[in-house]
C-alpha cells in the first residue's frame, strides 16, 4: 500500500520558491514591492507577510520599509546559523556529553587536515600560536586561556580550509555555552591553577606535534588537548540539566 504523501501548503510552496530565486541573486538584491512579491509567488498578501516573516528569521530575506524599500535578497551569517541551531538543539533535551563527542572528533579531524597543508605555512602558524601559549603564565585567568584557545581553533580551522567543519563546531560551542550555569571554581583556586597548567602543556605538545608533520602524533595530542580542555570546563561550571555520567561538551 503506497504511504500517503502530504500536500504541500500554499506557505511552504511559496517560501520553497522565494528561497530558489535569492540564492539565485546576489545579496543586497531588490526582489520587489509587497505587490511585486504577490504577482511573483502567486499567493495571497497574508502568505507573502507570513514567507517574508519566515525568510527573516532564516536570514535569507532584509524587509525595508518606507521611501526605497522593498524586499531584499540576503545571506545568513554564522552567529545566526549557531544561534538557531543551538537553540533548535535544546529543544531536543540533548546532553552537552553527546556534544562532546562530536566536538571532539571535529577537531581531530581539522588537525588531521591541518596536518597536511604546506609545512612552510603550517610552521608560520605554530610559531606565532607557541608563543603565546608559552608565554601564558600560571596566574591567567579562565578568560585568557579560553581567548588563546579559540584563537587556536580560528587558526587551525583557516588553515584546514573546511568552512563546513568550522561552522558545525561553533554549533556546538554555542548550544553548549547555553548549558553553562555560575562558575564553581574562581581564577584563584588551585583547581584552576592546575588546569591552566595543564592546559598550556597539552596545547604545547599539539602544536609541536603539528610543527612536526606527524599525523599519527598530532591525533593523539589533539585527542588529549579535547580531554584537558573539556575537564577544565566541567570542574570550572556547573551544567545545567546534566546527568552524574556526562561530561559538559564544550566546542
Amino acid at each position: 500500500m503506497n504511504a500517503i504523501t502530504r500536500s504541500r501548503t500554499p506557505l511552504e510552496v511559496a517560501a520553497e520558491r522565494l528561497r530558489v530565486i535569492i540564492l539565485d541573486i546576489s545579496e543586497g538584491t531588490l526582489i520587489g514591492s509587497e505587490e511585486e512579491l504577490i504577482g511573483l509567488l502567486g499567493c495571497s498578501r497574508s502568505t507573502v507577510r507570513q514567507v517574508a516573516r519566515l525568510l527573516e528569521r532564516e536570514g535569507l530575506l532584509k524587509v525595508r520599509r518606507g521611501i526605497n524599500g522593498g524586499y531584499f535578497s540576503a545571506r545568513p551569517n554564522a552567529e545566526t546559523i549557531e544561534a538557531t541551531v543551538s537553540a533548535y538543539l535544546e529543544t531536543l533535551h540533548m546532553k552537552p556529553s553527546d556534544v562532546t563527542v562530536l566536538a571532539s572528533a571535529l577537531w581531530v579531524e581539522a588537525m588531521r587536515m591541518a596536518v597536511r597543508c604546506d609545512p612552510v605555512q603550517v610552521a608560520a602558524v605554530v610559531k606565532h600560536l607557541q608563543r603565546k601559549v608559552v608565554a601564558l603564565k600560571d596566574e591567567a585567568t579562565f578568560d585568557d586561556v579560553r581567548k588563546l584557545e579559540r584563537e587556536t581553533q580560528e587558526a587551525i580551522f583557516k588553515l584546514a580550509d573546511s568552512t563546513y567543519i568550522k561552522l558545525i563546531f561553533d554549533i556546538n560551542s554555542a548550544f553548549s555555552r547555553r548549558r553553562f550555569a555560575d562558575p564553581t571554581l574562581d581564577d584563584e583556586s588551585p583547581e584552576h591553577r592546575e588546569f591552566v597548567c595543564q592546559w598550556r602543556d597539552a596545547k604545547s605538545l599539539e602544536l609541536d606535534a603539528l610543527r612536526l608533520g606527524d599525523c599519527d602524533l598530532v591525533l593523539t595530542a589533539a585527542r588529549f588537548s579535547r580531554k584537558i580542555w573539556h575537564s577544565g570546563l566541567k570542574r570550572r561550571f556547573r551544567i545545567l540539566a546534566e546527568d552524574a555520567a556526562s561530561g559538559p561538551g564544550n566546542g
